[in-house]
């Protein structure tokens, strides 16, 4: 049998579901970790395919599609929690912190901020990494110059959003 298209009711179904078991996990039982209503959300959304005729095959393969678009950036997370953890671990973010206190005016900081993540973005070519390395430091600057986290993180995200540039390579 030809698998069905499913209602804009069918398609949202599973959103509400997991949203809802989410915030029961969340609200009810004070659990903060996602990973069984998830789980459940994907069952749900699974049983709602074979409702609508699709195989198993065809679901299994809608789901390794998925994964394999977000493995990427898992893997960018799980690389830039290893530096942010070795960085503070060694001592650098503390560093960079007390530099940035001694260097920067607190006029200044927010274009400072913008303009050196968007070097460190354009010379390295991530923004998740520019974001996650220089910019905890930056927040931990903002904050020692009282300045509101979310004025530091909107110039360290606009500094660090995705350039279509290059990273830059040097030939020999």
């Amino acid at each position: 049998m030809k698998p069905r298209c499913p209602s804009l009711f069918l398609s949202i179904l599973p959103i509400l579901f997991t949203i809802g078991l989410l915030s029961v996990q969340i609200l009810v039982f004070n659990d903060f970790t996602p990973h069984i209503p998830l789980l459940l959300g994907v069952a749900f959304t699974c049983c709602i395919g074979i409702y609508l005729h699709y195989t198993w095959a065809q679901l299994e393969a809608g789901i390794f599609k998925v994964v394999s678009v977000a493995l990427p950036s898992v893997a960018i997370l799980v690389v830039v929690g290893c530096i942010i953890s070795i960085w503070i671990a060694s001592g650098t973010v503390p560093t960079l912190i007390y530099y940035g206190l001694k260097l920067l005016s607190p006029e200044l900081f927010l274009a400072a901020s913008m303009c050196l993540c968007a070097v460190v973005s354009v010379s390295l070519g991530t923004s998740w990494g520019t974001t996650a390395t220089i910019g905890l430091a930056l927040m931990g600057v903002g904050d020692g110059f009282g300045i509101p986290m979310y004025w530091t993180a909107g110039a360290v995200v606009s500094g660090a959003r995705r350039s279509t540039t290059p990273p830059i390579t040097w030939r020999g």
